[in-house]
């Protein structure tokens, strides 16, 4: 099963995610749909936290939380969008 392995933080917005195959994922936090208003914290920050993972998600102390499949469906989406 898929599992994210390390998340970092880079440029103060984009997440350095790497998963258990090895794959790397960057993924700007300023890309979450802002249709779901529970990332507006996030959006909102100049300088992301560095958040912490448990290995299906990312996520921040008292803040919000992005399910590895989550982010594989919007990067999903915005190729497709392209």
């Amino acid at each position: 099963m898929l599992q994210i392995t390390r998340v970092d933080i880079i440029d103060g917005q984009t997440l350095d995610i790497e998963l258990s195959n090895g794959h790397l994922i960057l993924f700007d936090t300023q890309r979450l749909p802002e249709t779901d208003h529970s990332y507006d914290s996030l959006r909102d920050l100049e300088v992301l936290p560095r958040p912490s993972t448990d290995g299906q998600s990312i996520f921040w102390r008292d803040g919000p939380r992005l399910a590895l499949g989550d982010i594989l469906r919007w990067l999903t989406v915005q190729k497709n969008n392209e």
